[in-house]
């Protein structure tokens, strides 16, 4: 028996039902509306905070445990995802659609957040990757079972409660790429080895391309949150030359594929990447999420960009880890105000739901758009 089959639908709690189609208007039109809210994904802790029950990342915490326990673990963490982001008020939750590529070296260290009890924070090393030469290439074991790789989006699919869809979270060619081969090294092979550098970048795209058109049949994916970091405080961590011409006609045929199957594409990239962000919205991208102060505050983004493709998120991430309460509503209310009336707007962090953000402050976030929502158009 094929276990979608079997999978059980997960009731919301409390009134407000999930509304997939509230999201989709909010992103893809200037038509005014209640304004959504929602990020690309939540960290574990903070849905362990927000539920009051344990949740353990199985990707991180039991790699080395056996396959019942990561198959719990995961069908938990997969229940209680959709639990936070229904009673989170979002329209959708989310879904890490990850190949395993193997070999990646990673940093780790504990957490150091107040909010975080236990656990550990891992970084990839920059200074070397899996592929590194044309040696390394030839041995590589590409992941080439989509059905494993999307094995927990079909599930969300089939689970999640009606109204609700999944926005699932691929990865990027960029930084799969230089992931695999290490920031360092990939740009030293730029110029030394770019036979090679092409080479990766289309293993990375035939594999995001294949995952994604195995899923664009389940009527509840609902598109993709594309993650694809290309900035860093300053500018593009590459030349805007280099992403044009090597990276984005990748992004571009899944951004074609999705919407070919009817589904939305938003875009996610941390740092400053406005040096592209025509590209992006050229390339039909329907909304492009993360955003931050001191690089360029939402209001300006959605002054320059927001009549061209939909802004999501904005509240600064240094706010929600060290403001208070009152700073997140009032920061919240001026956002709302500047970017919310004529719709393309959809409300969420400067980042991510992460971990080291007091839940308090996030609440305050979610309130505050909720009573601008019931002045505004009378509901949440």
């Amino acid at each position: 028996m094929d276990i979608q089959e079997t999978v059980p639908k997960i009731k919301p709690s409390g009134e407000r039902k999930p509304d997939f189609e509230n999201f989709r208007r909010a992103i893809t039109t200037r038509e005014p509306g209640p304004v959504p809210v929602g990020d690309i994904f939540a960290d574990p802790e903070t849905m362990s905070n927000f539920l009051g029950v344990r949740i353990r990342n199985p990707m991180v915490t039991i790699q080395k445990a056996d396959p019942q326990e990561i198959l719990k673990e995961g069908i938990n963490f997969l229940n209680q995802s959709v639990r936070f982001c229904c009673e989170a008020g979002w329209d959708y939750t989310f879904s890490f659609s990850l190949p395993n590529y193997p070999g990646f070296s990673f940093q780790i260290a504990d957490n150091t957040s107040t909010e975080v009890k236990g656990g550990k924070r891992g970084w990839l090393d920059d200074n070397r990757g899996p592929i590194m030469d044309w040696d390394d290439f030839e041995r590589y074991r590409w992941p080439e079972d989509m059905g494993t790789i999307n094995l927990g989006s079909r599930y969300l699919a089939s689970a999640v409660p009606e109204g609700m869809k999944v926005m699932v979270i691929p990865g990027g060619v960029f930084e799969w790429t230089t992931w695999l081969m290490g920031l360092v090294p990939f740009s030293y092979a730029l110029t030394d080895q770019p036979d090679l550098v092409e080479a990766v970048i289309q293993k990375v795209s035939d594999t995001i391309y294949a995952s994604v058109a195995d899923l664009m049949d389940e009527p509840n994916i609902g598109g993709l949150f594309m993650g694809d970091d290309l900035g860093h405080t300053t500018g593009t961590t590459v030349s805007p030359q280099v992403l044009r011409e090597r990276f984005f006609p990748h992004t571009r045929r899944v951004v074609d594929l999705v919407h070919e199957a009817g589904k939305v594409f938003v875009f996610h990239s941390c740092g400053n990447m406005y040096a592209v962000m025509d590209d992006i919205c050229e390339m039909g991208v329907d909304a492009k999420h993360s955003y931050e102060d001191k690089i360029m505050p939402v209001e300006e983004a959605y002054l320059r960009w927001g009549h061209r493709i939909g802004i999501v998120g904005g509240v600064d991430i240094n706010l929600l880890a060290k403001g208070g309460e009152e700073e997140v509503r009032q920061r919240t209310r001026e956002i709302l105000n500047a970017c919310a009336s004529s719709g393309h707007y959809v409300l969420g962090t400067g980042n991510s739901v992460a971990n080291y953000i007091p839940l308090r402050n996030y609440l305050a976030m979610v309130d505050e758009g909720r009573k601008w929502n019931k002045e505004h158009f009378g509901r949440e």
